[in-house]
């Protein structure tokens, strides 16, 4: 015991043993925005900042059925679109007000209810005028499947819309389309094979369109968006066929937010279909012609107290060094070789002979940290420009690169 106890000393009182690391990343709000809104909007610095606090907090509150969208805010980095944005919703419904936040790397919006905002409240008064919004997301048949081809700019040489499977939805509140896929083969339904997808959409009037496609591989594609916004999901190859059938289940469905229905099912075999299936169960369907593949939709809507995430598409980390000559981004590699550095970095003092080079900006999403950039002959030191400490970085290179 007593050579164990000394050991110990020894490592706290030599140099080197054990030494300290400390998390160097404390990543603040962005100094300034680039703010999108309606001209007549005026809002103040303190009001920005009030709004941005709602997109970091657990939602408190759902939307009332009956309300008027007033005014919407989206704030961006005002200079790296890539890091994503920050959109701020505000509702009147009677006399209670209401602020929604999305973050561009989420499926749900936060509500909160709010006191009035006098920079909102201004407004004119048709701003105000509530409607009824339900959660029903409804579907209407499309029969002119070149308007689909026209609308999405598809090349029909390569990629064609399966007939009966285009359908314009409108999907009128917050929420998300959940999609299931079930596979019946042979006559027994087959374990999962295709994971279920999270199509979401913001509150207010949404249209879109959902639609099968068939490309020149005989690969299936599952399209659900609009024109700027349109998410795909390419099926397996085992869901390829020379024959294939689409049976609606309905003319014009709709999904109902308390339970999942069967959207459309797709039959597919290797002999011609010409039967009509819709009487048919999928079991039975399964026996004769081989494969069914039914696809499930489910209205799923925002609770309180819980945030949904999903990952976030490109880059939300970003890392910018700016000196007198030139200003240097860090490639995706380096970047995360960058983070993971300052989040496990010993403090050291800044050598009274070392140079300042440049400046290091951090950025992740919407928050940003900047630092000093020192360098001696044979090292780097970070001073954070906010708390004033130092770190010693222990490599020399991440600056070295080219840009592009």
């Amino acid at each position: 015991m007593r050579t164990y106890w000394g050991i110990l000393l020894s490592c706290i009182l030599l140099s080197g043993c054990g030494a300290e690391t400390l998390n160097a990343i404390e990543l603040r709000p962005l100094s300034s925005y680039r703010v999108e809104q309606d001209p007549e909007i005026l809002l103040t610095k303190q009001t920005q900042e009030k709004l941005l606090t709602y997109c970091e907090c657990r939602p408190t509150d759902v939307l009332p059925e009956r309300r008027a969208k007033v005014a919407e805010v989206t704030f961006r980095h005002p200079l790296y679109e890539v890091l994503g944005s920050k959109t701020v919703k505000y509702f009147a419904a009677g006399d209670e007000r209401y602020v929604t936040c999305a973050n561009s790397n989420e499926v749900m919006e936060r509500t909160f209810s709010v006191e009035p905002i006098q920079a909102f409240e201004a407004l004119e008064p048709e701003r105000f005028q509530e409607s009824e919004v339900v959660s029903t997301i409804e579907f209407e048949r499309i029969d002119d499947l070149k308007s689909v081809t026209s609308t999405f700019n598809l090349n029909e040489t390569y990629e064609e819309v399966i007939s009966d499977s285009a359908f314009r939805y409108k999907a009128p509140d917050t929420g998300a389309i959940y999609v299931t896929f079930e596979t019946i083969r042979n006559g027994r339904t087959l374990d999962p094979i295709i994971e279920p997808k999270l199509f979401p959409f913001q509150s207010g009037e949404n249209e879109g369109y959902v639609f099968l496609t068939r490309r020149a591989n005989d690969r299936l594609t599952l399209q659900i968006g609009d024109a700027s916004s349109l998410r795909q999901l390419v099926l397996p190859n085992m869901y390829e066929a020379p024959y294939m059938k689409v049976d609606p289940k309905e003319e014009d469905p709709s999904l109902k937010g308390d339970h999942r229905e069967l959207m459309k099912r797709i039959i597919l075999s290797d002999q011609p279909i010409e039967e009509d299936v819709a009487e048919e169960t999928s079991l039975s369907l399964s026996k004769t012609y081989g494969t069914v593949l039914e696809i499930w939709g489910h209205v799923r809507r925002p609770v309180t107290n819980k945030m949904s995430m999903r990952p976030a598409e490109g880059e939300t980390r970003l890392a910018v060094f700016e000196s007198d000559q030139d200003t240097i981004w860090l490639d995706g590699p380096k970047t995360q070789e960058l983070f993971d550095a300052l989040s496990h970095i010993q403090p050291h003092e800044k050598p009274s002979v070392a140079v300042k080079i440049g400046e290091l900006h951090l950025y992740e999403e919407l928050t940003e940290q900047s630092f000093d950039v020192w360098k001696t002959e044979t090292g780097l030191y970070l001073v954070d420009q906010h708390t004033s400490q130092s770190y010693e970085l222990p490599a020399n290179d991440y600056f070295q690169i080219n840009h592009p």
